[in-house]
């Protein structure tokens, strides 16, 4: 169902954390939004003529997918809340959308996602934002590094590289990050490295020790990591790089 929106809502601005509300997103003026609302869990808002409009049959089945993989992967059968997304066509559109540059961004506490969707860049085609809402609506908001290492783990992927293969990548290239840097200072690092790093990380320690004590890091933050794996940060390191050392790759560009 594509619906032309006019109903006004109340603007409530940017709250803490970064989260800038549904009705900021929806009310922009720099924007007349087309809404797609023929699932039950999710909202497509775009705009006329875009590169969404144009194949929206095919945009929406796919973000339902990723939006069930998300599902699967934290193990729920539904999510209860209606999940909007809003689809632009570049990141300079979406720096008038959001206020920066980026390919993507989830608000939580509106169950609000934004992705770009274009011939070159295809950002909407990934669980990483759809598994920060339901995630945090979920579990409650973690440390910095287990949140996007999940995200990252949830797509299984990097870039198109496995997740294992590209941390050996970049083990071989000398382009690691220690453990205890990805987690104290993961915003001051590299996306390209801090991303797969701490996908590749989080996803040993849910293999390893399993997702109840994943979920309880989460909970719990970084400050019982010992006490839940029984181990410190650079023994965890060291077990971790161990088992990527195992792991061989094909030709990688990155």
């Amino acid at each position: 169902m594509r619906l032309n929106l006019t109903i006004l809502i109340l603007l409530l601005g940017q709250g803490l954390f970064g989260q800038i509300s549904y009705s900021r997103l929806f009310e922009n003026k720099n924007f007349k939004w087309l809404a797609d609302s023929s699932s039950q869990e999710l909202t497509i808002y775009y705009q006329v003529d875009s590169w969404t409009d144009k194949k929206i049959e095919t945009v929406r089945q796919r973000v339902i997918n990723h939006l069930n993989s998300v599902k699967s992967f934290v193990d729920i059968k539904s999510y209860d809340k209606r999940v909007h997304f809003f689809i632009v066509d570049s990141r300079e559109q979406m720096k008038l959308l959001v206020g920066h540059e980026t390919n993507g961004s989830a608000f939580y506490k509106s169950n609000t996602v934004t992705g770009v969707a274009s011939e070159k860049i295809n950002s909407i085609y990934s669980n990483h934002e759809l598994f920060h809402v339901v995630a945090m609506n979920l579990w409650g908001v973690p440390d910095i590094w287990v949140n996007e290492g999940m995200a990252v783990y949830s797509d299984n992927e990097w870039h198109g590289h496995d997740l294992y293969q590209l941390t050996r990548y970049l083990a071989d290239n000398n382009r690691l990050v220690s453990l205890d840097r990805l987690i104290k200072h993961f915003r001051k690092i590299d996306d390209l490295i801090s991303y797969p790093l701490t996908g590749s990380f989080v996803k040993y320690l849910d293999e390893t020790y399993g997702r109840d004590t994943v979920l309880m890091i989460w909970k719990s933050k970084t400050k019982n990591l010992k006490k839940l794996t029984g181990k410190t940060i650079k023994e965890l390191e060291t077990d971790w790089l161990t088992k990527i050392r195992t792991i061989n790759y094909n030709e990688i560009k990155y």
